[in-house]
């Protein structure tokens, strides 16, 4: 059975490097990593990856921004916000992620991926 693909947009190695373990484990390949918005809108749209996992906090366009042009020119792809900036959950949410997940809450990230690839209730994955 072939992999899930993700795509991670993070303009930290370290974090890109913490999250390619847990994208394995919930049955994802990671397809490319990305570390500015621009690179992941372009990548997106060429390889049209299942997941989306993206920073908040990027140089340039943030991730806020890119949201809504990911949807746009990647629309079945889940985009998953991973940031420290809860303050714009919401705002991640309207712009059209399909779930945000805070970095304090690593623990979570596989859980979640898995929740929108197969569209499980997340009710049925929290802890």
């Amino acid at each position: 059975m072939a992999s899930r693909r993700a795509l991670v947009c993070d303009d930290y190695s370290m974090v890109r490097e913490t999250i390619r373990p847990i994208l394995v484990e919930a049955g994802f390949e990671t397809v490319r990593e990305a570390t500015l918005a621009t690179e992941a809108i372009a990548l997106a749209e060429m390889t049209q990856p299942e997941v989306i996992v993206l920073d908040l906090s990027l140089p340039g366009m943030s991730g806020l921004q890119a949201i809504p042009i990911l949807r746009l020119v990647s629309p079945r792809s889940a985009v998953v916000v991973f940031s420290a900036y809860d303050i714009w959950r919401e705002a991640c949410i309207d712009a059209g992620a399909s779930a945000y997940v805070d970095k304090s809450d690593l623990e979570h990230l596989g859980d979640v991926l898995r929740h929108v690839a197969t569209k499980t209730p997340l009710d049925r994955i929290k802890p």
